[in-house]
């Protein structure tokens, strides 16, 4: 399984019509022919800007094509583009290659616990969570995150972090976390497990000021603060919202 994801933003003032389009976002045929698959989506909002996850088997520009082969597909995608800041012109294959080169992001680090066979797979939720990064420290950041900002997992266990994520795109850095059990509980943990990291003064030097980290206060208003709000989330043959 790989992990892709994609951001784009959309015109100031359109974000309550945007989460709309992609709240209805048609479940699409997820086998994309030669093994290739969609695994799962996950659309994300940050102020005016659009994040959209991707797990997938295979290589992204197939299942990507075959997805925008689906009619019904097309039909919210041709909804969606009076709503973005940068328009596609969806008859012109290249132009949408461009867009989407644009918007890929580059994946920083990524964890996956080892699952146990003897519980099978717990039901997960998917989080992700925004770094407030200071102008222009999006690369700073990234390396910090890449060097040593890991996270605990829940490897055999039936609560926690089962994989997590970063993602940038310029000075838009997220984490995607896939959380067992209750995401109040498991972030709370992980911000008891944060206190005393090695690259807790790292990571405020590239944080906007007013980010303390090293508090249980500032860690658990850091943790509250900057959750994404989950526009949907579909799996695979799973139902969804």
């Amino acid at each position: 399984m790989e992990r892709h994801a994609l951001t784009f933003p959309v015109r100031p003032g359109t974000e309550a019509a945007a989460r709309e389009v992609l709240r209805r976002y048609p479940r699409p045929d997820p086998d994309a022919g030669d093994g290739a698959r969609l695994l799962a989506t996950s659309v994300f909002c940050w102020r005016n800007h659009v994040v959209r996850v991707m797990d997938v088997r295979g290589p992204l520009p197939a299942i990507m094509r075959h997805v925008a082969a689906d009619p019904a597909i097309r039909r919210t995608e041709e909804a969606l583009n009076p709503l973005l800041a940068r328009r596609r012109d969806l008859s012109d294959p290249e132009a949408v290659r461009a867009f989407f080169a644009h918007a890929l992001m580059s994946r920083v680090a990524h964890q996956a616990a080892v699952p146990d066979s003897r519980i099978g797979r717990p039901p997960r939720t998917r989080v992700a969570l925004r770094y407030p990064v200071r102008p222009g420290q999006g690369a700073a950041l990234a390396r910090v995150l890449a060097w040593g900002q890991s996270s605990p997992l829940a490897t055999g266990a039936r609560s926690g972090v089962a994989g997590t994520t970063v993602f940038r795109h310029g000075d838009l850095v997220i984490r995607v976390f896939d959380v067992i059990g209750d995401p109040d509980v498991t972030f709370a943990r992980l911000g008891r497990a944060a206190l005393g990291a090695p690259t807790v003064s790292a990571l405020e030097s590239v944080l906007e000021p007013g980010w303390e980290l090293a508090t249980t206060a500032g860690i658990t208003r850091f943790l509250t603060e900057h959750r994404l709000p989950l526009v949907t989330h579909r799996e695979a043959g799973v139902a969804g919202p």
